[in-house]
């Protein structure tokens, strides 16, 4: 059975490239960017074998413990059950363990694997120390693989078997916020680590090999330094995540294979979700509706879900010399802008829903007030808590005025060119239940005016609060922060109501030219 499972693994791969031009062509283009990113990755990663044990495990050990925490993640995006969904085989009489191994092999094959070998040659030659360390890295590579895929697959088995309800999916959305604030100062650790002569990383390296994610990757580290205790305490603690990894999955497959329990009546909805806890307005209705969107729909949780990976956006940046210190600044505003930019085709995202705003006259102000609730309300605590957080990390808290200031900006500045652009350029969008990651096709050139209206007017509308806080940052202005700060919450207030204004008064002139482009689209 192990064997048959593994044939149809291979059976579907194919299948995927002989299906036509079209897919052939993305899977070979797929394929060929995973290669060349695992190899340029490698080849920055072995370039360290000149440096010493510390500088290398605290690289390796962050930037290795990210990539595991990516596995775990990114398979709660998914909008189809995966190959490796136990509940495909719960109706064949296939047996639970010959049905874990063969599932857990023909996961393992693929593109997330490809890039995990091709790093690890990098991950092996980094240390650069010998035979003997280098066995040994080559054994925690195949520990820190493992890892990694046992991960993938019980992160996608919790997200095919246990979380099916729509407190499980607000539980997640609310984990995927917090997440994205936590990941910023491991990040900023991890740049400091790369760069030359960084400073302060191995606390964080040393924290991150007691933990499942680092244990495996910093035992070459503490074979090379001779610390036996810890070498044992490395090998205690990658062993019993790979173990509680397997029971887990095997725990999953038990029981897909088991008819499902009676729905709890207390979990399903006996009401109206959102719709009761809004006011009874058309605005309230608005806003419970596209809050049900974003915690439901794939569409919507694929472009959360790239959130807390954000901050890795600053690594280049660190690879060519940017200080770590500027460095630890950047990540909240990144995250800003694009909460900012995810409701800019909202419209589009309707689909054949839009009918309901129309028919029932909805006006435009209490629909584009409505579709902006959710965005404020993940948006204001990344604000306001991934700004303390970044500023610790900075170290000066002077400038906490300037980041607060900065990033409210190009939120409500996306969010006020939003209520605009996606009532006046929509654009063709992923229809409701396919896979968010095709993007249709558009024929006219109304995506790309959109997208790059939305990026640069909202980076443009921010300069006026970034040049002081860019000042004060540099000592240049002493009061650059509360400057940044007033003219920042004062440019992201007056474009967001403006935005909502002018884009109220397009919706309700074209709301027939919008509704005849959801349907045809």
């Amino acid at each position: 059975m192990v064997a048959e499972l593994l044939r149809l693994r291979l059976h579907s791969l194919a299948n995927d490239v002989r299906s036509g031009p079209r897919r052939w062509f993305g899977a070979v283009v797929a394929a060929l960017l995973v290669l060349v990113a695992s190899l340029a990755v490698a080849f920055l990663v072995s370039g360290l074998r000149s440096s010493g044990v510390d500088e290398v495990r605290a690289v390796v050990v962050g930037g290795g413990s990210l990539l595991l925490l990516g596995f775990a993640v990114v398979p709660l995006a998914n909008v189809r059950a995966p190959w490796s969904d136990p509940r495909r085989l719960a109706t064949l009489g296939v047996p639970e363990r010959s049905a874990a191994v063969g599932l857990a092999l023909g996961g393992a094959v693929g593109l997330p694997a490809l890039a995990l070998v091709v790093l690890s040659t990098g991950y092996v030659r980094a240390w650069g120390e010998g035979w003997g360390v280098a066995l040994v890295a080559v054994g925690a590579a195949v520990l820190a693989g493992a890892t990694a895929l046992l991960l993938a697959l019980v992160a996608s088995g919790l997200d095919a078997v246990v979380l099916t309800t729509r407190a499980a999916r607000r539980f997640l959305l609310v984990g995927v916020v917090l997440l994205a604030v936590l990941l910023v100062p491991l990040v900023v650790e991890v740049v400091r680590a790369v760069l030359p002569g960084g400073v302060g990383s191995a606390g964080v390296s040393d924290a991150l090999a007691w933990t499942p994610l680092g244990a495996a990757l910093s035992l070459p580290g503490h074979v090379a330094e001779g610390d036996t205790g810890r070498v044992v305490a490395d090998l205690v603690v990658a062993l019993a995540t790979v173990g509680l990894l397997w029971a887990a999955w095997r725990l999953l497959v038990a029981r897909a294979f088991l008819d499902g329990p009676e729905p709890d009546v207390s979990e399903e909805p006996s009401g109206l979700g959102w719709f009761e806890v809004v006011r009874a307005t058309p605005t309230g209705a608005v806003a419970a509706r596209s809050l049900t969107y974003w915690l439901r729909d794939a569409r919507y949780r694929v472009s959360l879900a790239i959130i807390p990976f954000l901050p890795l956006l600053v690594l280049p940046l660190g690879v060519a010399g940017v200080s770590w210190h500027w460095l630890a600044l950047v990540p909240v505003p990144v995250m800003c802008l694009l909460l900012g930019f995810l409701p800019h085709n909202d419209v589009a995202y309707d689909s054949t829903a839009l009918w309901l705003h129309v028919v029932a006259d909805t006006s435009g102000l209490a629909d584009r007030v409505g579709r902006l609730v959710p965005a404020v309300l993940l948006g204001a605590p990344i604000v306001v808590l991934g700004s303390v957080v970044a500023t610790w990390v900075h170290g000066d808290w002077s400038v906490l005025g300037s980041e607060l200031g900065v990033s409210a900006s190009l939120l409500l500045c996306g969010l006020g060119l939003s209520s605009v652009v996606s009532a006046a350029l929509p654009y063709a969008a992923v229809r409701p239940h396919d896979d968010p990651f095709q993007q249709p096709q558009s024929t006219g050139s109304s995506a790309g005016w959109a997208q790059t209206t939305m990026i640069g007017g909202a980076l443009l509308l921010t300069l006026p609060t970034a040049w002081p806080a860019v000042r004060q940052v540099l000592g240049l202005q002493a009061d650059g922060a509360t400057v940044a700060l007033w003219t920042g919450l004062g440019t992201g207030a007056a474009v967001l109501v403006l935005g909502v204004l002018v884009g109220a008064r397009v919706f309700s002139r074209r709301a027939p030219e919008l509704l005849a482009f959801t349907m045809r689209t």
